[in-house]
């Protein structure tokens, strides 16, 4: 027999309105009273089948009891009360078998008669427990729907965080029968196609792919792609084309931003010392060496303790933007050792930070034991994914990751947008729309997104506060963009000149080439030049992330009104 082909949600959805429209007409009941309605049917038969033996032994009760001159048992209203009394084991005595063959019957309400009561509890609690989730469900359809795939500990406190901002979202985990521990929450048996079917529109939906496996993340999200409501999908795999409405959100690779927006360089000619150079640590430097484009003339140092032989072998053009085991006062310079952290004394008292990246923290806080106990560190000391305070300053802790801000990023996704299409209004049919573009196009303007925090610094001074380019006031953007607009074209072309570092930062470590013809798929761009090498025209093409300013504070400005 030939399967039937599995109908998408969107076609089910379609199918509910058409059959909402014929109910409306015919004056038949929504689908979820039909569902109500099938599970009391289920449930009612043998609700009912215990009811009628019930009377059955009352009636033989009182058969037996009506033939005895002493029979205080005459009629069904005083055999239901005796049988309550007996059920409830409270026992007033008023009531009570007379003959040999009532005994025998009241014997049987003795016996089971508690257990009949319990067997009666469970099953009113188990006849609610199958439906109130399709209750709870029914009457918050106006709500907005956050649907997890898992109850893990990723899904657990990113709906915590999210009910401090929405608190009138509905945390629904699917395919899950034990309670949760979040507050405002719902487990139900049933997959996502089958929750988002019972809410009959997907405005205002959200499927989280929060599992604590990454993988089994990716997959959850692919095999629903299908749905078109937005989905977060907790993976730091990104492939280069995936379906519009998957956002991929790496708890590591959002760590790195929100640092060296939280915390920039102090100075252009900072010592940074990266101690446990694993995954995180590599996604930190890559971000260092994208965003900390703040002077003119600047000359960090970054050292990095541990095994780099992948990270410099992926990079090929790592030399071109930085100098590499060798400090260049003229440049940014990243220097890999191969001998221990501890070695040289000297550079530990000369670093302005020192930063503890291992994806360990156990090894971390035993790193940080012995900097305490053993040297002097006068620079500000770092320490990822710990709940270590005092000592050194924590970062990356997932409660501290994973919010609404972080992981929906509708600000970046708004403002990353909004640059691609001034780029392809300046660059024409070249670009591809945001939607066809690739993954890696996205990111150079997420990047170029976030350099906002630091822009702010360039234009402001360093005196202001590191934030998060989302935490940033309208007033403070547009005072940063007063500075840019009454400029002279010298201090602009200079302003334009560390812009386009920072994108030619980027298209190297991607291993991006230049070609006089654009095409991101095979990594090749006509402005991967030195800045003086560029036209007038593609110069001044570094202004449209200076006018995101603009774009933000008045995007902020609109968030206000509402």
């Amino acid at each position: 027999m030939k399967k039937k082909p599995r109908r998408s949600l969107r076609q089910r959805i379609a199918d509910l309105k058409t059959e909402k429209m014929i109910r409306k007409q015919r004056g038949d009941q929504p689908r979820y009273k039909q569902m109500l309605r099938l599970v009391f049917n289920r449930y009612t038969g043998v609700f009912f089948a215990f009811i009628l033996i019930y009377f059955l032994l009352l009636l033989l009760l009182i058969h037996f009891e009506k033939g005895s001159s002493n029979a205080n048992i005459h009629n069904l209203g005083e055999a239901i009360w005796y049988s309550l009394a007996t059920f409830t084991t409270v026992g007033y005595g008023d009531h009570y078998p007379v003959t040999v063959a009532g005994r025998v019957v009241a014997s049987v309400f003795l016996v089971v008669g508690i257990g009949l009561l319990g067997f009666l509890i469970g099953f009113m609690a188990r006849f609610i427990s199958k439906i109130k989730p399709a209750v709870i469900l029914s009457m918050n359809t106006l709500k907005p729907w956050y649907v997890f795939t898992g109850d893990s500990y990723y899904a657990t406190v990113f709906a915590e965080n999210l009910l401090m901002v929405r608190p009138d979202a509905m945390i629904i985990f699917a395919e899950s029968n034990k309670e949760s521990n979040v507050g405002k929450s719902i487990s139900v048996p049933w997959t996502v196609p089958e929750i988002l079917s019972r809410r009959g529109s997907l405005y205002d939906a959200h499927i989280m792919c929060m599992k604590e496996n990454e993988m089994d993340n990716f997959l959850d999200s692919t095999a629903l792609s299908d749905i078109e409501a937005p989905i977060i999908c907790l993976s730091s795999f990104t492939p280069a084309y995936h379906a519009m409405n998957i956002n991929f959100f790496s708890p590591t690779d959002s760590t790195a931003r929100i640092f060296w927006q939280q915390y920039p360089l102090i100075k252009p000619d900072e010592i940074i010392l990266m101690i446990g150079f694993d995954s995180a640590g590599k996604v930190l430097l890559d971000r260092a060496l994208e965003l900390n484009i703040i002077y003119p003339e600047q000359n960090v140092k970054y050292h990095v303790f541990g095994n780099s032989d992948e990270y410099r072998t992926n990079r090929k053009m790592l030399s071109d933007i930085v100098s590499v085991n060798k400090i260049d006062d003229q440049r940014d310079s990243v220097i890999f050792h191969d001998d221990p952290w501890n070695t040289d004394a000297d550079l530990l008292m000369s670093a302005d930070r020192i930063i503890l990246c291992s994806d360990s923290e156990s090894e971390n806080i035993s790193i940080l034991h012995k900097i305490q106990k053993f040297f002097v560190t006068p620079g500000n000391l770092y320490i990822y994914n710990s709940n270590v305070r005092g000592i050194a300053t924590p970062f990356g802790q997932t409660r501290d990751v994973l919010t609404p801000a972080f992981v929906l990023h509708n600000t970046l996704s708004d403002m990353a947008l909004c640059r691609h299409e001034y780029l392809r209004f300046m660059l024409g049919q070249n670009i591809p729309m945001w939607e066809n573009a690739n993954s890696l196009t996205k990111d150079m303007n997420f990047i170029a997104v976030d350099h906002i925090s630091m822009k702010i610094r360039i234009l402001l001074g360093d005196d202001q506060p590191g934030k998060p380019f989302d935490e940033l006031s309208p007033e403070t953007l547009r005072a940063a963009l007063d500075v840019f607009n009454t400029s002279s074209e010298e201090q602009k072309n200079l302003f334009r000149k560390l812009e386009h570092d920072r994108a030619l930062r980027f298209y190297k470590l991607h291993n991006f080439r230049y070609n006089s013809t654009l095409n991101d798929d095979s990594r090749q761009n006509p402005l991967i030049l030195p800045f003086e090498e560029l036209t007038a025209d593609q110069q001044q093409m570094a202004d449209i992330s200076w006018m995101l300013l603009n774009d933000l504070a008045t995007h902020k400005e609109a968030k206000r009104r509402r």
